[in-house]
């Protein structure tokens, strides 16, 4: 097809396909671990996933023991911790899989 000077350049198709797909990417929950550490910083360091949990923008969380049927929702992620690592040795903390904002590319890092 050619276009002369004078007729406007066709407008680009909208895709609605990748709309709904970045709405959905933009505003998904962010997925969690709350993870207990044993005697961390040692030779005899190990750790065990204890709960999965989704943030939300506003920080507030929802979160499910692996086992067991115990699920909290909470005003903020990071308040799960208190349920979590109360013995003697041990400690919890939340490792989130991906960043804010990010698109995949799963990067563990803790909070």
């Amino acid at each position: 097809m050619t276009v002369s000077p004078q007729s406007p350049a066709p407008e680009p198709l909208f895709d609605f396909a990748r709309e709904v797909y970045e709405l959905v990417r933009d505003t998904a929950p962010r997925l969690f671990a709350v993870v207990e550490e044993y005697r961390a910083g040692t030779e005899e360091a190990d750790a065990v996933v204890v709960a999965w949990g989704l943030g939300y923008e506003d920080d507030s969380a929802e979160v499910i023991a692996v086992e067991g049927n115990r699920r909290w929702q909470l005003a903020d992620a990071k308040h799960i911790v208190r349920y979590f690592g109360r013995a003697e040795d041990l400690s919890a903390r939340l490792v989130w899989l991906t960043a804010p904002g990010s698109e995949g590319n799963a990067e563990a890092y803790a909070a």
